[in-house]
């Protein structure tokens, strides 16, 4: 009975992916990053939002720092492909085609940053590292693999810098992630539920940094973040083996990696600054899902063993005048997912992000910031296999066929100097 669930809880890691960061990261912390595909991020320390990355860069900042936006996301992420099902009297195939499965979404953030004498200096975030999600058809053929999903998380942080001397500062955080996920699945051909769990649920996290001034122009920063196991409590709905719906508690632990960051910032002239940044996510703590069921006990949903990701992105700022800034970058995010692993729910592929962003410093405090970057993911087969009924090779069901996903991201941001 229970593994009749698999296919729904697996979508609770969907089309982020495709959409976003590698896996199901989110990489939009602020507009400001995102005009120059984030590179150099851990060391620039142009904002406020630098906190999103590397505490140890607060030091920079010799009076208290605000900065506030919101950033829009427009994927378009297809399907195409078939099933193969079984019926009564054989198999049969159907189109599982799907197309703009991603829905739009928003995602605000905001940063304070307070001195608290010559060394110290305090810092609160809120922002978010993973979420969106995915709504398939109604009638949708491959619906037994997954056919809602929807994750939010907000990450609430307060961090701490300390400059031990011109040259070296370090910074450390704590954070409070939020959780809330619905995931779903329904039967082939109709909108009868299989399968559903919604749920919500808390976890601690913890972060830290080092940033170190070589010259005035120069600056190198070297930030990480630990690994979270966030837990999801609420209802299950699913159905047995003959075919009764059953009803349920229970949770599910979806393991958030540990991610670091290497960025180099340097002003080549007095208009002109370059800057990089090597970001790693360990993907392969990701081996398995499992969920507990109060009254069904442990259900092991899917094995995945994915890999580690690398991120590699370049960027440039130019100063047209003391008003004007403009920004550009472009990135290679790497997919975890290995080729033999992809599945609809999770059709994660390599990406390259075109980013370009404009800064406007309205007077000595207040400035503004856009950004707009394109995502192009990289076309994918993708094929997978699974048993209605476990244990009885009869019943196997298959979908084939390949996935694609871009997205256009604009952001906007507000930064303050008080």
């Amino acid at each position: 009975m229970l593994p009749n669930m698999k296919p729904s809880l697996i979508a609770l890691l969907v089309v982020s992916s495709q959409a976003q960061a590698a896996g199901f990261q989110l990489a939009e912390q602020s507009a400001t990053g995102m005009g120059r595909a984030f590179a150099g991020e851990a060391a620039i320390a142009d904002n406020a939002s630098v906190l999103s990355r590397n505490a140890a860069a607060m030091t920079r900042f010799d009076s208290t720092a605000f900065s506030g936006g919101v950033i829009y996301i427009h994927p378009d992420v297809n399907i195409e492909g078939t099933t193969r099902v079984p019926t009564a009297m054989g198999p049969v195939s159907l189109d599982a085609s799907a197309h703009d499965i991603a829905g739009d979404a928003w995602v605000p953030n905001a940063y304070l940053i307070m001195p608290l004498n010559d060394q110290w200096r305090l810092g609160l975030a809120a922002t978010s590292y993973y979420g969106l999600g995915v709504q398939m058809p109604d009638n949708y053929n491959a619906g037994h693999f997954g056919n809602v999903s929807d994750i939010k998380t907000m990450d609430l942080g307060v961090s701490l810098a300390y400059r031990i001397n011109e040259m070296w500062s370090l910074g450390a955080g704590l954070s409070a992630i939020h959780g809330e996920g619905e995931v779903g699945g329904t039967f082939p051909s109709n909108n009868k539920i299989a399968k559903h769990l919604k749920g919500d649920g808390w976890a601690l996290g913890w972060n830290m940094g080092a940033l170190l001034e070589l010259s005035e122009s120069t600056r190198l920063g070297l930030s990480y973040r630990h690994d979270v196991n966030l837990t999801l409590s609420g209802d299950a709905i699913g159905t047995d083996l003959q075919g009764r719906t059953f009803t349920d508690t229970g949770s599910l632990d979806l393991p958030l990696p540990a991610t670091a960051e290497l960025a180099l910032f340097h002003q080549l002239t007095p208009a002109l600054a370059l800057h990089s940044s090597i970001n790693w996510t360990n993907w392969s703590k990701f081996v398995q899902l499992e969920s507990e069921l109060d009254h069904y006990g442990t259900m092991h949903i899917k094995d995945e063993h994915w890999n580690d990701s690398w991120r590699y992105a370049l960027g440039l700022t130019y100063r047209l005048d003391p008003k004007w800034q403009l920004r550009s970058g472009i990135a290679y995010d790497s997919s975890p997912v290995p080729a033999d692993r992809r599945t609809i729910s999770i059709p994660d592929s390599d990406r390259i992000w075109y980013s370009a962003g404009v800064g406007y410093q309205w007077d000595s405090k207040l400035s503004l910031d856009v950004g707009v970057t394109l995502l192009d993911g990289k076309k994918v087969d993708v094929t997978e296999t699974m048993q209605l009924k476990p244990g009885v090779p009869q019943t196997t069901s298959s979908f084939q066929g390949t996935s694609e996903g871009d997205a256009w991201l604009a952001g906007l941001q507000l930064n303050y100097l008080l």
